[in-house]
């Protein structure tokens, strides 16, 4: 492997995770396994990339250019094989940013916007703060898989007043990659009922064990806005900035119009020079690398499951570097599962509760960290399951 994963990053003062980190965790050397953002740093080709502009000293507005725009459609064409035209690339300040200008573009106060839950929560806040309703269509699911229940999106779908969906591929917190089948079911509901379809695809290059993610845009040119990223596959996470690609015209032109309202000035010009870095040979050498590494986490995190703390389940990984950990079967209720993990076994992972209340007794945990700091976490969880005599004889609900 060319590439340093093994390396825990060096966090400055200020950044989430550091502030999040208690004082003896910090002590210890242990890490917090919330949120969705790497515990590497990002590609060299990037970081090269920033010094030497940043030591241009010129950090003004910035364009999207052609060169900007030949390296977005280069890099989707290559590592997504999603063909698109400059002129179907608009930047934004960010995916929920991109989220909220759609619900204010195409839906008026009161209406409701489509989400499958478990799913990620800052969809629910932005839908309210923008005084819009949640209308959940939660997947069905067994055994910790998830799958489309198609009538209960569709109940959705029939109400008039539920415009838009929010369609997360690779969903995140269930590390679920949609099936082509299913969203082709969910483009004929969408287009049966006149329902537009905002399709978060920043997950999309991290795939795993020959899955990809179809690009909705393909799937519904005509009512999909489809937002890509730096964020999760390049680590840039604190970085404002997305592309949004509409096919449609007028989609797009509506898209713009409400973007520039809610004041869309031009692209970070630091976000710009790692686009550049990034979207290219060195850059994609570096992500599949990357993708390597974290699937290896996820493998041996399941033989550690299976071998030590079966009553335990993690959902299976198809995509994104979050995993979702079923701990039901300890039947402990939400106090009680955060004292295990951040009392007994000295580990913080995202509530379930968080992501809707199909998440209950539920886990989410970011594994794009250095293996070792995976093992630490697992053994210290071992130790504490047996030091309390958690789950023996017990099996996942």
């Amino acid at each position: 492997m060319d590439f340093d994963f093994d390396t825990l990053v060096n966090r400055n003062k200020g950044n989430m995770k550091e502030c999040i980190t208690p004082a003896a965790f910090a002590r210890d050397g242990r890490i917090v396994f919330a949120g969705a953002e790497m515990d590497f740093k990002t590609a060299p080709v990037i970081i090269d990339a920033l010094k030497k502009f940043a030591a241009e000293g010129i950090y003004g507005f910035t364009l999207p250019n052609k060169p900007y725009t030949d390296a977005i459609r280069w890099w989707l064409d290559r590592a997504r094989g999603f063909a698109v035209s400059a002129e179907e690339i608009v930047p934004t300040l960010g995916t929920i940013f991109s989220v909220g200008t759609a619900i204010r573009a195409f839906t008026n106060p009161g209406d409701g916007v489509i989400v499958q839950h478990p799913v990620y929560y800052r969809y629910d806040v932005r839908i309210r703060e923008n005084g819009r309703q949640v209308a959940s269509a939660p997947f069905a699911e067994a055994n910790g898989v998830y799958s489309l229940d198609a009538q209960a999106l569709e109940a959705q779908m029939k109400k008039p007043e539920n415009k838009l969906m929010i369609l997360c591929n690779p969903h995140n917190p269930t590390g679920k990659v949609y099936t082509r089948d299913e969203l082709e079911t969910i483009r004929t509901l969408a287009e049966t009922y006149n329902v537009l379809v905002f399709s978060d695809e920043i997950f999309a290059e991290v795939v795993f064990d020959g899955h990809s993610v179809p690009p909705f845009a393909d799937l519904a040119p005509r009512s999909a806005i489809t937002c890509t990223s730096l964020g999760k596959v390049f680590n840039f996470t604190g970085v404002n900035h997305a592309n949004v690609i509409i096919r449609n015209a007028a989609l797009r032109k509506a898209f713009v119009k409400q973007r520039n309202i809610d004041h869309f000035g031009s692209i970070d010009p630091f976000f710009y020079s790692a686009v550049l870095a990034g979207y290219s040979p060195e850059g994609l050498r570096w992500v599949e690398e990357m993708r390597d590494y974290v699937w290896e986490n996820y493998v041996a995190m399941q033989a550690f499951f299976r071998r030590r703390l079966p009553f335990i389940r993690i959902s299976p990984l198809e995509g994104g570097f979050v995993v979702w950990i079923d701990f039901r079967a300890l039947r402990l209720d939400d106090e009680d599962l955060t004292g295990l993990l951040e009392q007994e076994a000295r580990m913080i992972l995202d509530p379930g509760s968080d992501y809707g209340p199909q998440g209950r007794g539920f886990r989410r945990m970011n594994i794009a960290s250095p293996r070792q700091s995976i093992r630490t976490c697992m053994d210290s969880l071992k130790q504490a399951c047996e030091r309390l005599e958690l789950g023996r004889g017990k099996e996942p609900a």
